[in-house]
């Protein structure tokens, strides 16, 4: 965890005064079933008890997948607490060849979800395709802006397997609402569960159920606050649609906004390039790789200062209007490309390789794809810059730092230029 669980950013009661709530639509209806991933066990009740509670009034099935924090006192305590929500428990005979069992715990280890990427993709894709007789299914999994890792994670991965499948699927937020801030919520994509006075006191008795991660004095190394749980009962509760596909939303933002990020015209965008310009050790390079170069900005840049220069993007717009920016520069090609399954040609190897505001819309694993790219694509002696803004976003699938500390661990290249401030950090390795 990146932040104190402990401590709340903003008051109970600021997030109930909030004005936005007024626009904010409610979740009216319920599926003929509901698959249910968590992160850990109480995930689930503190995100979505009374949504839960509404479900076993009705008799709609749930099937809930816990990833991590197996452990059997914490299973024993999520059948208390949807014994208290009014769901049924997991029935042995469940797991017969045309059943789906109730509750699937994968038992994958507490905190590092990330690093177990195919084995959670696989129990993912086998818990959406198991057998079932419901028509409308609605899947629900953690906030995937949760700034605990693996509640962002298992978000990530659960909406693409859902969106393969055409399912429905609403992201719920957990750590939101203690280490969050108005400004933190995609208030568009809010909806909000209504909560019937009946849903909120079987809510309430479910967390209850999860002693071992209540702090008190009988269990002072608890996560839960009092607080904290007072909230998830009382508060609001609320699903958050998940955000656009990355490759859809990068080309309607340049199709639609032409200059998305205003890089031309705002100082962060125009300061990070000069900052980035006079951190390249050379004054000259040969040939050149620049990941992610949207409209070409940075590209010109760059193409100063290189013999031949290769830009790519995933966006056919950006593509196209890099290209026209670079029109009269003869050492510069533009190419659409889908990293990392997809790699510029660059005969005689890459003397500099530029990443530029992209590897946080990377999950590891497709991260440690590129990594390896580039170093196959190195010259001995090559530079890599890597520049990344150091805030939060919820379509990120990890932080910028987080990716300069995995590129300096799995390439074991040395840092020749760091600069870090309060928007960004830039290194150049070698």
């Amino acid at each position: 965890m990146s932040f104190d669980p402990r401590t709340a950013v903003t008051d109970p009661a600021a997030w109930e005064a909030l004005d936005e709530w007024t626009d904010v639509p409610a979740v009216d209806d319920l599926p003929d079933e509901l698959i249910v991933f968590s992160a850990h066990p109480d995930d689930e009740t503190l995100g979505v008890g009374g949504l839960l509670a509404r479900a076993g009034a009705a008799g709609t099935p749930v099937r809930l997948v816990v990833a991590a924090a197996c452990d059997p006192e914490r299973l024993d305590e999520l059948d208390a607490a949807r014994s208290a929500l009014g769901l049924p428990l997991p029935d042995p005979a469940s797991s017969c060849a045309d059943t789906a069992p109730s509750v699937v715990a994968l038992g994958l280890p507490d905190g590092a979800l990330k690093h177990h990427a195919s084995e959670l993709r696989a129990a993912i894709a086998d818990a959406l395709d198991a057998p079932s007789g419901a028509r409308d299914r609605l899947v629900l999994a953690p906030w995937t802006g949760d700034r605990h890792g693996d509640h962002r994670t298992l978000g990530r991965e659960v909406v693409a397997a859902a969106r393969e499948r055409g399912l429905r699927v609403l992201l719920y937020p957990v750590w939101l609402w203690q280490w969050g801030t108005p400004a933190d919520v995609p208030w568009r994509r809010v909806r909000e569960v209504v909560l019937t006075p009946e849903e909120r006191s079987r809510k309430r008795a479910a967390l209850a159920r999860f002693s071992s991660q209540l702090r008190t004095p009988a269990t002072p190394d608890g996560v839960l606050e009092a607080g904290f749980v007072a909230r998830a009962a009382d508060g609001r509760e609320v699903v958050i649609d998940p955000p656009e596909p990355a490759e859809q939303h990068f080309e309607r933002m340049h199709r639609e906004l032409g200059d998305p990020w205003s890089v031309r015209s705002r100082w962060y965008e125009r300061r990070r390039r000069a900052v980035l310009a006079a951190s390249l050790p050379r004054e000259r390079y040969g040939r050149a790789i620049e990941l992610g170069c949207s409209i070409g900005e940075t590209t010109a840049v760059l193409a100063d200062r290189c013999d031949e220069l290769v830009a790519v993007d995933g966006s056919a717009s950006a593509v196209e209007a890099a290209a026209a920016r670079l029109r009269d520069h003869a050492n510069v090609v533009v190419e659409r490309m889908r990293i990392p399954h997809e790699w510029p040609a660059v005969p005689g190897g890459a003397d500099l390789v530029v990443v530029s505001e992209l590897a946080y819309y990377l999950a590891e694993d497709d991260w440690d794809a590129v990594i390896d790219r580039i170093l196959g694509s190195l010259n001995p002696g090559g530079e890599v810059l890597l520049c990344h803004w150091t805030g939060d976003s919820d379509d990120f699938a990890q932080p910028g730092e987080a990716a300069h500390a995995r590129f300096r661990e799995r390439s074991e290249l040395r840092a020749a230029v760091v600069h870090r401030d309060e928007e960004f950090v830039l290194e150049v390795l070698r």
